[in-house]
């Protein structure tokens, strides 16, 4: 009987405890909710790119996204212009510079000077008139156009006339309007016993 007796006390106080710290538990975690609230994690988009990454290409942008490389390919063209002479069978190369004066929409006049690398016949001059064909490509500063022509040629030995075609892109600088062209031409020499000549050009003739 003792021992019943022992066995429903501790019962008791056990279920007692119990129900006791359920109510203080329940009690904290009112009060906890009351005053504190679990932080909402939300995912904001920003505009912003940060990352030390991100920041030196937005300061230091690739070469390849610059305009420095064509900037400096067109100084190398306003002074040297490769030319490519088919002659007597065989192929010379030298350098062409050319200058116009235009008369737009009427065509531009030319003169042009070519030297080429090798022991004779070095010097080539030329006089030529072109009719600059120009194409509507909406640009506020390029032009394309098609440019045929025709002139007169003489080396001081050799006199002939010739008949040329190009195309290229017109663009205004501060000084004169620049001509990026790609230039074919055929010469025929009025001597019977001298080869005519075939040439190719790349590179900007000056404007005025």
């Amino acid at each position: 009987m003792i021992m019943l007796k022992k066995s429903i006390l501790i019962i008791l106080l056990i279920f007692t405890y119990s129900a006791y710290s359920q109510v203080t538990i329940e009690n904290y975690t009112e009060n906890t909710n009351s005053d504190f609230s679990l932080p909402e994690l939300k995912l904001k988009k920003s505009s912003k790119i940060t990352g030390p990454e991100n920041s030196v290409r937005l300061k230091h942008p690739k070469k390849s996204d610059s305009p420095t490389g064509m900037f400096a390919g067109l100084i190398i063209l306003t002074f040297i212009n490769p030319v490519l002479v088919f002659e007597d069978k065989k192929i010379f190369w030298g350098l062409t510079k050319e200058i116009s004066k235009s008369f737009y929409p009427y065509g531009r006049i030319s003169f042009e000077y070519s030297y080429l690398f090798r022991t004779f016949n070095k010097n080539h001059f030329r006089f030529s008139y072109n009719y600059d064909h120009v194409f509507d490509n909406r640009s506020d500063w390029v032009i394309f156009a098609v440019s045929p022509g025709g002139g007169y040629f003489t080396d001081t030995e050799n006199n002939g006339a010739f008949i040329q075609g190009a195309g290229g892109l017109f663009f205004p600088t501060p000084v004169f309007m620049g001509h990026l062209y790609l230039k074919y031409r055929f010469t025929k020499i009025f001597r019977k016993d001298k080869s005519d000549i075939h040439d190719i050009s790349l590179g900007m003739g000056l404007v005025f």
